[in-house]
């Protein structure tokens, strides 16, 4: 065996235990209950904010009809409620789990407990408007 061909070996191996870390890292963060409320509350954020601009920008330039005719945008618009309900969700037991476990400080578990209860309430915003149909 040459030294080029054990130097080779030696680097597909240093390769291997690197895809291999990271896709334990993946795993491990994809599982953990303090990410995944974390993920969940900025989703929560992100696609309440995206409905109510999208919802305007579309009422803006569809003109008077298109709630009647409800265009493929609005049709994607719509959705949207759904997974803000969904998100609200995840949110609030993320926020009921951080704060029976301890998973962030305190002012990161008011923060998301707050999140909580602005999602709680923009969902039955959405609920009394008729948007989201329970």
């Amino acid at each position: 065996m040459t030294d080029q061909h054990a130097s080779q070996q030696r680097t597909d191996q240093h390769e291997s235990d690197d895809r291999t870390e990271f896709t334990n890292s993946v795993t491990r963060r994809l599982t953990s209950p303090a990410w995944l409320a974390r993920a969940a509350g900025v989703g929560l954020s992100s696609v309440s904010i995206g409905f109510v601009v999208l919802f305007m920008f579309i009422l803006e330039t569809s003109g008077d009809l298109t709630l009647f005719t409800q265009p493929l945008p609005m049709q994607i618009a719509l959705t949207l409620p759904y997974l803000v309900g969904a998100l609200t969700l995840g949110t609030t037991a993320g926020a009921l789990l951080a704060w029976r476990h301890h998973y962030w400080s305190l002012t990161t578990r008011i923060h998301q407990t707050v999140l909580a209860l602005l999602g709680l309430a923009f969902s039955w915003q959405l609920s009394t408007l008729g948007f989201l149909a329970l």
